[in-house]
């Protein structure tokens, strides 16, 4: 039975060259369709086919995929309908296929028997010898057998290293299982059989076989396209193919003519890379699993440092709240009109220079730089930065701006000419009350100007628009984002590195593997816990005397605390709170409860935030116990009290032993006798809230935040405006008050340094909070990594990142 299939080359020609478009580089999944007439269309014959040199009609078997399926209307598709179209193209012809069993037709191709076809795609290769009566064309498809192995594979260079016991995986009835098994002698036992190539290749990267062998498309496919995790043995090309195998065309061997126009075709198909871009169809990913490639094999490019954290980047909008993963991305693509340093120094950046600020000390005028551009090529202007402040104060993280800009109906919204444009490069901000650290707020995501020709009005959460910062996005995917440095940026000193990559893990063990086992990523960051810090810092794998890593420390972003309830005995007396303060030993609570991950704290803010002074006393046990005496306390009279403490871990797995320490401390007195208490967070938070703990312990900021800006206040100013609820310290004090208000009203940065110095001072009198430890953040390096700088505020400053003899 033969059915007849005819088409046109200009038809054709168009759906190949807009299937080889859309699917260059990318693997194709094909799913064979059979036709289902309601009947056999009737055999007809073709007339002096000899003759007539403008068609001819070619006999090809079906369905054999992917060279030959059948669309939903019983039309041939496949690879073989995608060669002959650009044939007949290339040599100025139609043609079309009949549908016939290979079996016989050679045969009547040669003895001229049948006048249904003149030519044959046959579905196996050209033979060393043709048959007699039959020539072939040149081979429109040359197919070799590759060897795909994991891209860090030493042992295997050739086939002689395939001894017994190296499993092989090859796809089953394929011409890979062949050459294995008969071309190799392989023993079956090491020849595991796969029912798709992709199957093959993920048991390849689990580790399950050692060795692929597979057709030359496929393995270059899968080396081309995951480059860091498989490559090919001896490389791409015919010199590493173990066997190979030639797809030519058959026709009459006395039908010279057709033989030299179908030749002369395919040889210009061959000059224009033609044939080589249709392979792509021939790569299918079968199944509904796509490959999972797994980790880079390969280490990390020189040209591009590679970051870890664990945990997720959830948005690139900069009026989102804030977090140490966002954060620190906006911070490295985007900038405000000031900024601070890695050395904690504010400098102007998008802004020409300090602001002018009016008498009343609520208008803060500030010219911006000229001549900026966003990345998607909008000039920086005044607009933008009205048009992103007005944007920010209605989203998620307005509160950032909306406790500061005017806002005269006090509906929670900053005004809207709370921010104006002077002119084009002139802007200026209208604030609630004078607060002389506005600059330090200015330098914070939320005020970050961003363009309004590529930002939506309204949240933009997956935004790869950035800002002027010293890095452009080039690319963001839920497991990473790539950054590539940016010229426009007006900071100094520029970018040293121009490419980073910051990958998102799961898990910290993931983590620890890209690192530890493949080297794949340069740096372990975010979401380190400190025990693996430890514990890394530490590792002289080789044996060579030197460490494997370089480890990191910058400043502290988190401190520990007591609150006391003033309100509530005995913590309404100034001497019993006092008391408590000197019975701590903060640098063995640091280093015996968290063997050096926290470091002692005596200060309401860490030591490397701006105006820091040491104010908290140290251990003083005698003078602890005399003050306790005078308030009538004894052993025999001991004070008793309960400290709550968080049995969650939400701060800390050690929370526990850390609140059982402080107990001890405590009792060494010998007069205070302390209760402890444990309760989970959602417990907690609704307690304190009430005031119902007299004593606890608590932690700021959040998990997985920093705080809200760089200046001493983002310590401070939290526990002194929420004495009654939130944390119910009840601290009262109108001379704390005076000071706080001298401070936002002072301009000059060295007085207001000083107010704040006698804040802390005043602080350690009063205990609002007993401050006790604080916790700095830590990253892990490969030794060719250096210049990792980290901010008061945790955030890593990628521009100053070097690698090698970068």
């Amino acid at each position: 039975m033969i059915v007849k299939l005819k088409q046109t080359a200009l038809l054709a020609l168009l759906v190949i060259v807009a299937v080889a478009c859309n699917n260059a580089g990318e693997e194709t999944a094909v799913t064979p369709l059979p036709p289902t007439p309601t009947s056999q269309p009737e055999p007809t014959a073709v007339t002096d086919t000899q003759t007539n040199r403008d068609f001819i009609v070619i006999a090809t078997d079906a369905p054999n995929p992917p060279f030959t399926e059948f669309d939903e209307f019983g039309n041939i598709v496949g690879f073989n309908e995608s060669i002959m179209s650009s044939i007949a193209a290339e040599g100025s012809f139609e043609y079309e296929f009949v549908v016939t069993p290979y079996q016989g037709v050679l045969e009547s191709l040669a003895n001229h028997t049948s006048q249904e076809f003149n030519a044959v795609m046959p579905p196996v290769p050209i033979p060393d010898t043709p048959p007699e009566g039959i020539a072939y064309t040149d081979p429109y498809l040359e197919v070799g057998q590759d060897m795909l192995v994991l891209a860090d594979e030493n042992e295997i260079q050739s086939v002689n290293d395939l001894q017994p016991g190296v499993k092989v995986g090859v796809v089953h009835n394929s011409y890979g299982e062949v050459t294995a098994l008969k071309e190799l002698a392989l023993a079956e036992e090491d020849v595991q059989t796969f029912e798709t190539t992709t199957q093959a290749v993920q048991a390849l990267v689990d580790q399950n076989v050692r060795v692929v062998v597979l057709d030359s498309y496929s393995g270059e496919h899968f080396a081309e396209t995951y480059p860091e995790q498989l490559k090919l043995v001896g490389g791409t090309g015919q010199a590493a193919w173990i066997s190979g195998r030639s797809f030519g065309m058959a026709v009459a061997a006395d039908n010279t003519q057709l033989l030299d126009r179908l030749n002369e075709a395919i040889a210009r198909m061959k000059d224009e890379n033609v044939i080589e871009r249709m392979t792509v169809m021939l790569i299918a990913e079968e199944g509904d699993a796509p490959l999972d490639p797994g980790e880079p094999r390969t280490g990390t490019p020189a040209s591009e440092v590679i970051i870890g954290m664990v945990g997720q980047l959830t948005d690139m909008d900069p009026a989102m709240p804030p977090d140490l993963i966002s954060w620190e991305m906006k911070m490295n693509t985007m900038s405000g009109l000031y900024r601070y340093t890695a050395d904690n120094q504010l400098q102007p950046l998008l802004a020409a220079g300090p602001p002018h600020v009016s008498e009343d000390k609520l208008e803060y005028t500030i010219a911006l730089k000229q001549g900026l551009q966003f990345p998607d090529g909008r000039e920086f202007t005044s607009a933008d930065v009205v048009w992103s402040v007005n944007r920010a104060r209605f989203g998620r993280g307005g509160y950032l701006m909306n406790n500061f800009l005017k806002d005269s109906d006090e509906d929670g919204y900053a005004d809207p000419d709370a921010v104006q444009a002077v002119d084009p490069f002139t802007v200026k901000f209208v604030l609630q009350e004078p607060t002389a650290y506005f600059p330090s707020i200015l330098a914070t995501p939320p005020f970050f100007p961003v363009s309004q020709d590529c930002y939506a009005e309204t949240e933009d959460l997956t935004s790869t628009c950035g800002g002027i910062g010293p890095y452009t996005i080039v690319s963001w995917e839920p497991d990473n984002i790539r950054l590539k440095a940016n010229p426009e940026w007006p900071g100094e000193p520029p970018p040293a590195f121009e490419n980073i990559k910051v990958r998102f893990y799961e898990s910290v063990a993931e983590m620890r593997v890209s690192l530890e086992e493949f080297g794949s990523i340069d740096m372990a960051w975010t979401g380190l816990p400190y025990s693996d810090f430890a514990a890394l810092s530490g590792v002289d794998g080789d044996g060579d005397g030197r460490a494997d890593y370089d480890s990191w420390t910058g400043p502290a972003n988190f401190k520990s605390y007591i609150i006391f309830d003033q309100k509530q005995e005995p913590w309404t007396r100034r001497s019993i709170r006092e008391a408590a303060a000197l019975s701590l030993d903060r640098e063995a609570l640091a280093e015996t409860v968290f063997n050096g991950e926290r470091t002692p704290l005596y200060s309401p803010v860490p030591n490397e935030v701006p105006g820091f002074v040491a104010a908290l006393p140290p251990r003083d046990l005698s003078r602890a116990q005399t003050l306790l005496r005078t308030e009538g306390y004894s052993a025999e009279k001991p004070l008793e009290v309960t400290l709550w403490f968080l049995n969650d871990g939400r701060y800390s797995p050690l929370e526990q032993a850390y609140a059982e320490a402080i107990k001890a401390q405590l009792e060494e007195t010998g007069i205070f006798k302390v209760t402890l208490e444990g309760a989970p967070w959602e417990t907690y938070r609704t307690q304190i809230d009430t005031c119902s703990y007299p004593a606890y312990l608590l932690g700021w900021p959040s998990p997985g935040q920093p705080v809200n800006y760089l200046d001493m206040t983002a310590w401070t100013d939290f526990f002194l405006e929420n004495t009654t609820d939130t944390f119910c310290s009840n601290y009262e004090s109108a001379r704390m008050t005076e000071l706080v208000e001298q401070a936002r009203g002072e301009l000059d940065d060295a007085a207001r340094l000083a107010l704040y110095g006698q804040i802390q001072q005043l602080w350690a009198s009063d205990l609002p909070t007993l401050d006790i430890t604080q916790t700095p953040r830590h990253a892990i390096s490969l030794t060719s990594v250096d210049n990792v700088q980290i901010d008061a505020l945790g955030m890593m400053h990628y521009e100053l990142l070097t690698k090698g003899g970068s």
